[in-house]
């Protein structure tokens, strides 16, 4: 097991039909290199063969590549399937680490065998083909690149690889034009893929990244696995999440004086901006504000623009019915039961304040799992739709004064079916509801804010924040028959969905950052106090 070294007499062009050297890539490189590899999920678990299902070559000037599809079996009884195209280069061109697969001799000389997504010529032969519109094909094997918009043409190219990528590569294109090769492939569309598709052929919602390219293998006919999706870069000041933490520092800078008799306002409470005290008028000031109702506005157009689809099954809305029921009890259930036990098992580990709310958490088990379990879709008369699925401040770029929404893949933890299942919208905005109390708690927690009144304040600057967002968003909701319930409805579905969305960040932050489980905590304990409140 290791780095390959091989030696052949033939071409790289030929090795296709070395079969020694591609099952000498299988049985002893691949299960050790994957393990360096970013966007490899399995890092927890054992492989326990790794074979390849497919490959087909690319070709483009004298440059030659091998486009490989990947079942990866581990020991505990599932499977993945990757992408890895592979290219090779001489020796004095530096790379990571998780770039090189291993040295090979050729008939044209000695080389490194290399992911190909470290190497420009691939790049360069990926556009050309979306440019030519072209196909490749080998046996039953087909790969089709398709451009969505026209595309540059010229000598002119250059490239770069994104390193902070992690479950995919992103390639940037001409400074134009952003490619996202999928590595962890599924035997259906991407959710990404298909709803940049979906998205470019509607007229209601606009700010996304415009779709210029896809890119997708068809082992057999009608059988679509995503390899691809090219969008023109947006230009933009950044994530909407950087842009919310300096505005929440700006704002605690501002030392707020909150009385302390400030009464707490429901989870659920939409605020008209006319309401918005004087003080949150100056900090964080009532641009602040217009701006997070440009913000619910550019949500609702996506829900609008997704529910608009009546013939299309993928898309198309339909009601609550009892197997959808089934599937979100036992997938939350499931999911809080491995909260549970994970915060039982490091409640010790945990800071003093944080084991107080976790202790608070875990004596309230039974109602979350009453809670849980008590969804009843005869009481809800609205629709579900295609939603984003992983909607938070990180999936939302600033330009300007305005927001433009992107990465549709859905949920990591989730499997590719769960992640098209139709939900109500009100579950992106629980997401984004989520994503504020996070914002502030963040900055609260990294400038440990040691005046008394700063938590009050907090909770204060997020009770309007969530409440503009909510009546902007409810306004355009009702006004162009986005159909999200009625107001009892409402209420329980966006409990439902913070009351999920918590628990999902729980085990998050106990796997990765313990000291920032009191947020997702804290979390809980609101959601399961208003919850209480409503039940009696």
């Amino acid at each position: 097991m290791g780095a390959l070294n091989y030696r052949s007499s033939l071409s790289w062009a030929e090795l296709q039909g070395d079969q020694n050297f591609w099952q000498k890539l299988a049985d002893e490189v691949l299960p050790e290199h994957l393990y360096k590899c970013r966007w490899f999920g399995g890092k927890a678990s054992v492989i326990q063969q790794v074979y390849l299902n497919d490959n087909i070559g690319l070709e483009e000037g004298h440059h030659h590549f091998r486009l490989l599809l990947l079942e990866v079996f581990f020991r505990e009884s599932y499977a993945h399937n990757y992408f890895l195209p592979l290219a090779i280069c001489k020796e004095e061109k530096e790379l990571p680490e998780q770039a090189i697969l291993g040295n090979i001799s050729l008939a044209e000389g000695d080389y490194l065998l290399i992911d190909a997504v470290y190497d420009e010529a691939f790049h360069q032969a990926l556009y050309h083909k979306l440019l030519k519109d072209e196909m490749l094909s080998e046996g039953s094997n087909r790969v089709f690149f398709r451009a969505a918009l026209s595309l540059e043409d010229g000598d002119s190219f250059h490239s770069k690889l994104l390193a902070a990528e992690q479950s995919n590569s992103t390639l940037i294109l001409k400074d134009r034009y952003f490619l996202k090769v999928f590595r962890r492939l599924f035997r259906d569309k991407n959710p990404d893929f298909e709803m940049n598709e979906f998205l470019a052929h509607q007229d209601h919602f606009k700010h996304f990244p415009k779709l210029a390219g896809l890119i997708w293998w068809e082992p057999n006919p009608g059988l679509n696995i995503s390899l691809g999706l090219m969008q023109e870069k947006v230009d933009n000041e950044g994530e909407a999440w950087t842009w919310m933490l300096k505005e929440v520092e700006q704002y605690f800078a501002q030392n707020p004086d909150v009385p302390e008799s400030t009464a707490k306002l429901p989870l659920i409470f939409p605020i008209k901006l006319k309401r918005l005290p004087n003080d949150l008028r100056e900090f964080p000031g009532t641009h602040f504000f217009h701006r997070i109702q440009t913000l619910a506005k550019r949500t609702a157009e996506m829900h609008l623009a997704l529910a608009s689809e009546k013939r299309d099954r993928n898309f198309a809305p339909i009601n609550y019915n009892g197997d959808f029921t089934v599937w979100l009890k036992n997938r939350l259930i499931y999911q809080f039961d491995a909260r549970y036990n994970l915060l039982n098992k490091k409640l010790e580990s945990l800071p003093a304040d944080a084991q107080k709310l976790a202790q608070e958490v875990l004596n309230r088990k039974d109602l979350i799992i009453n809670f849980i379990l008590g969804f009843d879709e005869e009481q809800l008369r609205s629709l579900r739709i295609r939603i984003h699925g992983d909607y938070h401040l990180g999936q939302i770029l600033i330009q300007g004064d305005d927001f433009f929404i992107l990465d549709y893949e859905g949920e990591p933890e989730s499997t590719i079916r769960d992640r098209k299942v139709k939900q109500s919208p009100l579950k992106d905005v629980a997401g984004l509801l989520r994503s504020f109390h996070y914002a502030i708690h963040a900055v609260q927690k990294n400038n440990n804010h040691k005046d008394r009144r700063a938590p009050l304040a907090g909770q204060r600057l997020y009770q309007y924040l969530s409440g503009i967002f909510l009546k902007t968003y409810f306004n355009i909701a009702f006004r162009e028959q986005l159909d999200i319930g009625y107001r009892k409805e409402i209420t329980y579905l966006l409990h439902y969905f913070l009351l999920e969305k918590a628990i999902y960040e729980l085990g998050y932050e106990l796997n990765g950052r313990p000291d920032w489980a009191i947020i997702p905590l804290e979390g809980i304990i609101d959601i399961t106090d208003e919850i209480k409140e409503y039940a009696n």
